[in-house]
């Protein structure tokens, strides 16, 4: 075996598991990563929404201590919560997408 031979045939070997993860990456996942179900009927994705519970446990972090007064329900996509520090309210909302 020459130099050259077993060179290329080392390139192969190494280029090898690549090609077949980046096969294995493009793989069928079925047509619903492209917007549509295996009968090719179309659908569109409900948007996850978080709970209340959950964004008001996200505007709790971002008031750092301040104390919870309420809430204001969701206003558009977001939930809007009221917190009070040393006399200031501070609204904080969250978006309800996720």
């Amino acid at each position: 075996m020459t130099r050259l031979t077993a060179i290329l045939l080392s390139a192969l070997i190494a280029a090898a598991p690549l090609s077949a993860a980046n096969a294995q990456d493009r793989g069928n996942r079925g047509d619903r990563d492209r917007g549509g179900d295996r009968n090719g009927q179309e659908f569109q994705r409900e948007p996850r929404r978080i709970s209340e519970a959950e964004a008001q446990g996200i505007a709790q972090s971002r008031a750092r201590g301040a104390r919870f007064v309420g809430s204001l329900g969701l206003r558009g996509n977001s939930y809007v919560f009221r917190f009070e520090r040393d006399g200031q309210i501070i609204d904080i909302s969250v978006d309800s997408r996720g």
